[in-house]
């Protein structure tokens, strides 16, 4: 359950699951996205930190134990990769376009990039995990 692979594992995917969004919605796309709002639901400023990052370290640690199992030994890039993409297509297309259907949060653009950004993420953190558990 809290094997040394699956710890550090799951360390490399948090480092990337909490601060990429940071670096990409804060200063990467920060007008961008600025300009697909519909209706501001973001705290801003007002983040509640302790649930955000309990949220991304439980996220990163199933991510790193479901990569565990789904590799089956055969931990390379490429495994990391694809088992990123999945998860992001899951996530930032799957979930993004039910959010899309039933919110005016933000245009069909924005969720579009932003779903981009996590297959992205989750392929980066794929290929972290990939490494941790090879070694």
């Amino acid at each position: 359950m809290f094997s040394k692979p699956r710890i550090i594992s799951t360390f490399a995917s948090f480092v990337i699951i909490y601060f990429f969004p940071w670096i990409f919605y804060a200063y990467l796309a920060a007008d961008f996205f600025e300009s697909q709002v519909i209706t501001d639901v973001s705290r801003g400023d007002d983040m509640l930190l302790l649930p955000l990052t309990l949220g991304c370290l439980i996220m990163a640690y199933l991510f790193s134990s479901i990569y565990e199992k789904w590799g089956v030994g055969s931990y390379n890039l490429s495994s990391g990769f694809n088992f990123g993409v999945l998860i992001g297509l899951f996530f930032g297309a799957g979930i993004g376009l039910v959010m899309y259907g039933t919110e005016m949060r933000i245009t069909a653009t924005g969720h579009l990039v932003d779903a981009v950004f996590w297959v992205v993420t989750y392929a980066v953190s794929g290929m972290m995990a990939s490494i941790v558990y090879k070694r």
